[in-house]
């Protein structure tokens, strides 16, 4: 099949962009492109800008495209081409292929955003030749897939290993899912902005706004650098997300026995996550004959991961259990 296949599309669409990349029968990806998901505008909207990049590629590009593989942030059915159900994008039951395929003429496949950064790492990234490879993608959620002797754990309706909705916190914070405490509403850009917030009071925050710019420019990347400068409330909060982290990570490695597990995203992208540290900690938590036993690395394939991921849809025979 592989040797059929000149070039593919992958998509990524996540919380605050869409990911886009024209991908070769050996995962390289070039002609990257990224723009703003804009949910506020409603799914008609997002569709109608996704059916516009593939277009957009169709005019620009010499060789034919041969399929798209399509990354959602949440439950699909790729059998009927409908989005079941995607928390962050507020997506329920919508029909996806025929809206996309229609004005493109591109046949279109769906994939969730974290199998396919799975995959990506799988067959092109740091998980080549792993007997059981789990992917965790920390972006404005908390994406997961794995993979078990070559095989992309589906469960049995296709919703299998949602890591991100582990509850962690017994009446937490409010989850886009409807439960509380959620891994997620913990370990994700979006959670370690809230976290910050609610402690940015009086003098500190002021202090702290100092550091960052202005509470309306809050992110990831600028709480990690006012980590980076000692300051005490971005301290507070990195430590606890690394706290919530290995409590998440050592139930998945109980429960699964990975070989490998890659983190992505951009919150992984912080040199404060993948450090022998993380990996002190969890040795000291999971069960006693798993230590030593998992190795954890930061996702090979990064920001496009999942691009590359939702491309594997065409340019390799995914099996599924």
């Amino acid at each position: 099949m592989e040797n059929k296949i000149r070039s593919v599309l992958g998509i990524d669409v996540g919380g605050t962009k869409i990911k886009a990349g024209l991908v070769d029968s050996e995962g390289k990806i070039y002609e990257e492109a990224v723009i703003s998901t804009k949910l506020e505008k409603g799914s008609e909207y997002v569709l109608g800008q996704i059916a516009g990049i593939i277009n957009t590629y169709k005019r620009s590009v010499t060789k034919n495209i041969d399929g798209v593989g399509l990354a959602l942030p949440g439950a699909v059915d790729d059998s009927n081409g409908q989005c079941l159900y995607c928390s962050n994008l507020g997506w329920e039951n919508i029909e996806i292929r025929n809206r996309i395929t229609a004005p493109t003429g591109i046949p279109l496949r769906l994939i969730n955003d974290a199998n396919a950064a799975c995959l990506g790492e799988y067959f092109f990234g740091g998980g080549i030749g792993a007997k059981t490879l789990l992917s965790i993608t920390l972006g404005t959620g908390v994406g997961s897939g794995l993979i078990i002797n070559g095989h992309l754990f589906n469960g049995a309706s296709g919703s299998g290993v949602e890591a991100g909705h582990m509850v962690i916190e017994p009446n937490g914070y409010q989850c886009t899912c409807g439960r509380k405490g959620c891994w997620e509403t913990l370990i994700s850009a979006s959670g370690i902005v809230r976290r910050t917030k609610e402690r940015m009071k009086g003098i500190e925050k002021e202090n702290f706004l100092k550091k960052i710019g202005n509470d309306n420019l809050l992110s990831t990347e600028a709480i990690f650098q006012a980590y980076r400068e000692g300051d005490s409330i971005a301290k507070e909060v990195v430590d606890e997300t690394i706290s919530y982290l290995v409590i998440g990570l050592t139930n998945l490695i109980n429960l699964f026995n990975p070989s490998k597990i890659s983190l992505g995203g951009g919150v992984a992208e912080a040199d404060e996550i993948v450090t022998q540290n993380l990996m002190s900690k969890i040795n000291n938590e999971i069960f006693h004959t798993l230590r030593g036993k998992v190795e954890i690395y930061k996702s090979v394939q990064g920001y496009y991961g999942g691009v590359v991921g939702a491309a594997c849809l065409w340019l390799r025979d995914i099996k599924k259990i």
